[in-house]
């Protein structure tokens, strides 16, 4: 089947948005780690906006794949386990989306960065720290555990927490023992279960042919 100009734009938008990561920020251009920071805040809901705006699967694919390669070439790095994080994330997001439409892309977003922030109490309410002061480190640590971010830095290897003053502080790593992520195991883990959810959940036009 040829590939629609519709198909190729929805697929050229949705490579482009992935390596926003990339412009300059706080830490400069080009940097790996805000690119990887920003892929994995962003992977669920481009996710679910390209999959529900009806871009087929092997465009669904061909995203993360165009994020990393041209990731790759521009910063210089590559984690491999990283990468399996976020297009298992991203799957997560397609079958979302395949199964609610596009609109459930804002869902995801919101659940990302509220899993994100909540450690750091979002900058401005009580962290990790103010929990396991109150007395509930574990929940503290729970709520280290979930952030995709600590998640994908882990699997990149590069310790996070203890790299960010105001991390470390906020999240109150020091009231709490932890071992981080097995990037090996964790990456991949994710990986497959977001390409089973996306194959499985049926698309739209499936799902009107069995109501029919």
């Amino acid at each position: 089947m040829a590939c629609s100009p519709r198909v190729l734009g929805l697929a050229l938008l949705g490579c482009a948005l992935g390596l926003l990561g990339l412009l300059p920020g706080a830490a400069g251009a080009l940097e790996p780690r805000a690119f990887l920071g920003w892929l994995v805040l962003a992977a669920p809901a481009l996710g679910a906006w390209l999959a529900g705006r009806g871009l087929p699967p092997l465009g669904q694919l061909a995203v993360p794949v165009v994020w990393f390669a041209l990731g790759a070439a521009a910063t210089g790095e590559f984690a491999p386990s990283a990468a399996c994080l976020v297009g298992g994330l991203f799957a997560l997001g397609t079958a979302l989306g395949r199964r609610s439409g596009a609109h459930a892309s804002g869902a995801a977003l919101a659940v990302t960065l509220v899993l994100a922030g909540a450690p750091l109490g979002f900058g401005w309410l009580a962290g990790g720290a103010e929990l396991a002061r109150a007395g509930a480190p574990e929940l503290a640590a729970w709520l280290l555990d979930l952030s995709p971010l600590v998640l994908v830095f882990d699997c990149a290897g590069f310790d996070w927490t203890h790299a960010q003053p105001e991390v470390y502080a906020q999240a109150g790593v020091e009231w709490f023992p932890r071992r981080p992520w097995s990037g090996n195991l964790a990456g991949p883990a994710v990986l497959v279960v977001g390409c089973l959810l996306a194959f499985l959940v049926p698309g739209p036009r499936a799902r009107a042919v069995d109501a029919s």
